[in-house]
């Protein structure tokens, strides 16, 4: 395989093409998609394919390679296919400036047919070969893929990602997801997270809007399956958009004293991977704050009297606490009834000690 596969890198690197790609056709029914083979294979045959204007092709072996094993072949055929996919803009015609066929042949006596014929001569002769195309070099490609990885990211990081976080009870807690972009209308990497969304997790209702928000409501889940959906929802996020994240954590942590539950809430968002993207907004809105007591009150901002917003930095570690208690209605019912049990009981012992006694019967 390597002899075949060095024929087709030298071909592609002359620009030939159809050699390229029946070398590579003959190698691809050998190996499967599945394999880190067939998967090379496909990534310079789609190359190829491009070079050749065959756009349909490459973007049908794009979407093949967006299920592949390899997670760096995967995100690198979604960047491929987000720019194949990308509408091709018109140039303006007042861009260009024609110029005019100048005739810059002497215009001299007798000699005026002779000199436009070797004029026409020379013109009418040949070029000479200029022979193959010479590699552009290893810099120069790894120049133009990232930056086009930096476009995507760039592109992808224009958006607000809004988190809703409302502990509502003994270990039930509510999310929800609002994510807005500039563009007016849903990225690619969002209709990835849909879809990935809506496959792996049930009672999940998610809307799109004419203005390009996108809205994520979850039905109410225990601290754990909450801790297992914020992860999915934030990782797969990051892969739809070409970026690695270490999951996030939430913890929820309860004692209960009979009259109520002392709830200890904890998020950590490991946001170090990430330096710096223009234009990406990640805000946690938590609701009820007048029941919390929030442990770090920096980058908090409360919106209206039910909200608070807590914003999350990029290229740190951020971490979200809060107490709170859930008070038990039953559990303060039973003791307030003990507790007009006790008093009776203490009454009717002061009575008895005063000398007025049991009431009895005349004799």
């Amino acid at each position: 395989m390597e002899p075949a596969l060095a024929f087709a890198e030298a071909a592609l690197a002359r620009g030939d093409y159809s050699q390229c790609l029946n070398a590579l056709e003959k190698l691809s029914e050998k190996h499967s998609l599945n394999t880190p083979e067939g998967s090379k294979i496909r990534m310079l045959m789609i190359t190829a394919w491009m070079g050749i204007g065959d756009d349909e092709k490459a973007k049908s072996t794009c979407r093949q390679l967006t299920c592949s094993k390899n997670n760096e072949i995967r995100q690198l055929s979604k960047q491929l296919l987000s720019i194949l996919e990308s509408p091709s803009l018109e140039r303006p015609e007042n861009w260009s400036i024609k110029l005019p066929n100048l005739d810059l042949s002497p215009q001299t006596g007798g000699n005026n047919y002779k000199s436009r014929y070797k004029s026409k001569k020379k013109y009418e002769e040949p070029s000479p070969p200029t022979g193959p195309t010479k590699s552009m070099g290893i810099g120069f490609l790894s120049l133009v893929l990232i930056t086009l990885i930096g476009l995507t990211i760039l592109l992808s990081g224009c958006v607000q990602i809004t988190t809703q976080i409302d502990v509502q009870g003994p270990d039930r807690i509510k999310l929800g997801f609002e994510i807005e972009n500039n563009s007016k209308k849903a990225l690619p990497w969002q209709v990835n997270l849909e879809d990935s969304l809506t496959t792996s997790i049930s009672n999940i209702d998610i809307k799109n809007t004419i203005e390009g928000k996108q809205e994520i409501k979850l039905p109410v889940l225990s601290s754990e399956q909450a801790n297992l959906v914020l992860q999915k929802t934030f990782v797969t996020a990051a892969e739809s958009a070409g970026l690695e994240i270490s999951s996030p954590f939430l913890s929820l942590k309860e004692k209960n004293w009979l009259i109520g539950i002392h709830q200890e809430f904890k998020l950590i968002m490991n946001l170090e991977e990430i330096k710096d993207i223009p234009g990406l907004k990640i805000l946690i809105l938590v609701n009820n704050p007048d029941k919390k007591k929030f442990i770090d009150s920096s980058n908090l901002k409360r919106v209206g009297s039910d909200h608070i917003y807590w914003q999350v930095n990029l290229g740190e570690v951020n971490t979200l606490e809060f107490e709170q208690w859930s008070w038990n209605k039953v559990g303060i019912g039973a003791i307030f009834i003990l507790l007009l049990l006790c008093i009776n009981l203490f009454l009717q012992r002061i009575r008895l000690g005063l000398g007025f006694g049991f009431p009895e019967l005349p004799p």
